[in-house]
């Protein structure tokens, strides 16, 4: 009987669930799988999905086949179920972000930068030019409703108010609509 080969017994070493022998495989052939999954993953989801993460759940699914499936006859075939793996990966990866209405990429729109947001930080000298007009626009309204808009700006809700104030709910919806219009709003 003819001495099995080096790949025969990194195989069988694998059917065995042999440590040595998975680190062998995912170190002679993790490069050309990870080259793999770049090539196959859709060039906009590159900037959001890690190639070496999906070459995990690549690794993931082979290791966790059972032994006996575990019959490749060369590295060639090995690579060939290796591929196929990380192809139907990244398929559903991209399904999972195009196909669904809820994570399709296609609606995201960028985030605020870091100077959107500084820029739109309040300063102290915007807090007093809001309070100035807070206090022109409830200055409009007779003093049985300026209490109702303090309720407002104290964060309680239409129905809240109401019954603090001891009026109608549309009184407060009637109040409420005044001070839109006059905001512009």
């Amino acid at each position: 009987m003819p001495e099995p080969s080096e790949f025969e017994r990194l195989v069988a070493g694998l059917r065995a669930g042999d440590p040595t022998a998975v680190t062998e495989v995912t170190r002679r052939y993790g490069a050309y799988l990870r080259a793999t999954v770049r090539r196959r993953l859709h060039p906009s989801l590159r900037t959001r999905y890690d190639s070496l993460d999906m070459v995990q759940d690549v690794w993931a699914s082979f290791l966790a086949l059972a032994p006996e499936r575990l019959n490749f006859t060369d590295p060639n075939s090995l690579l060939a179920f290796l591929e196929q793996v990380a192809y139907h990966r990244t398929v559903e990866v991209f399904r999972h972000r195009f196909g669904t209405q809820k994570d399709d990429i296609a609606r995201e729109t960028p985030g605020e930068t870091d100077a959107t947001a500084v820029a739109t930080t309040p300063t102290p000298s915007m807090f007093v030019a809001a309070a100035d007009e807070w206090d022109a626009m409830v200055r409009q309204f007779p003093p049985g409703h300026r209490v109702i808009l303090q309720r407002l700006k104290e964060g309680y809700d239409n129905a809240e108010i109401a019954r603090m104030a001891n009026v109608s709910l549309s009184t407060v919806n009637r109040v409420v609509r005044r001070l839109k219009d006059i905001a512009g709003e």
